[in-house]
């Protein structure tokens, strides 16, 4: 958490209706979520608008192999400020997930901890206030994810709009978290269809024109490049007619014709 929280625009503390408020927003994210497939971070970071009453904007982070992305956002003017992040290396968001701290601000024109982003950012999108937390990914993909809130008013957010956007962002992790392992599912699925249709195709080419395994799938490696084609797409066709087109064979291998 920051190191010193500010007091709340209006001076209200929490109360047990802000609770309810708070747990009918992680309902609806979860409806918005499960209706639409693709776009459940998009249901999160509206939610997050929505129940934060001094955010005008929100998006999340993603950074993945050494490259931060924008997954989700409310608007251009959101996704602009973390561009500039990233094409920076500094900012709210980028240090957040890289610090694995909560960052808030008052002003980014007068914040000396980021003060070219600052000004960049207030002069493309008029924000001046900003809430990033990192999100804590329950897997092990490597992944790291961040929610960020944007305010064009100064010091729009207080204790308790902290506090929600908290709980906001660790409903937010679990939710990345259950996308990732549906991404990494879905792509073993992919690879795991590809290998078979690999492995059938081989085994044509191998009974056709007795070629051993290596021969085979060389045969469709070849066929591949040359007609500028997937190599699984290829597999499929030879494992769905029994043939191959081909222009050339590979140099020391049979000339194409069955073998009897």
């Amino acid at each position: 958490m920051p190191d010193a929280l500010p007091s709340d625009p209006d001076g209200r503390t929490p109360t047990s209706d802000d609770l309810v408020r708070l747990a009918e927003a992680m309902e609806l994210v979860a409806v918005r979520a499960s209706l639409s497939r693709d776009e459940p971070l998009t249901a999160l970071v509206t939610a997050t608008v929505e129940r934060l009453p001094g955010a005008d904007a929100a998006s999340l982070t993603v950074l993945r192999g050494g490259k931060f992305s924008t997954e989700a956002s409310t608007g251009e003017d959101a996704e602009r400020a973390d561009a500039l992040q990233y094409e920076i290396g500094s900012g709210p968001c980028v240090d957040a997930v890289l610090d694995d701290n909560v960052y808030v601000t008052d002003d980014v024109e007068r914040d000396e901890r980021w003060p070219e982003w600052g000004h960049r950012a207030h002069a493309a999108t008029g924000f001046r206030s900003v809430l990033a937390y990192r999100l804590t990914l329950l897997d092990d993909s490597g992944a790291i994810a961040c929610l960020n809130v944007f305010s064009r008013r100064r010091a729009a957010f207080g204790r308790r709009d902290i506090g929600t956007g908290l709980v906001l962002a660790t409903h937010g992790s679990l939710l990345v978290t259950a996308l990732v392992a549906r991404d990494r599912a879905e792509n073993l699925r992919r690879a795991l269809e590809s290998n078979r249709e690999i492995g059938v195709a081989m085994g044509i080419l191998m009974q056709q024109h007795r070629l051993t395994r290596e021969q085979a799938f060389d045969v469709l490696r070849v066929a591949s490049q040359d007609a500028n084609r997937k190599l699984v797409e290829v597999a499929t066709e030879v494992a769905d007619t029994g043939t191959l087109t081909i222009t050339r064979w590979p140099r020391g291998l049979p000339d194409g014709r069955p073998q009897g």
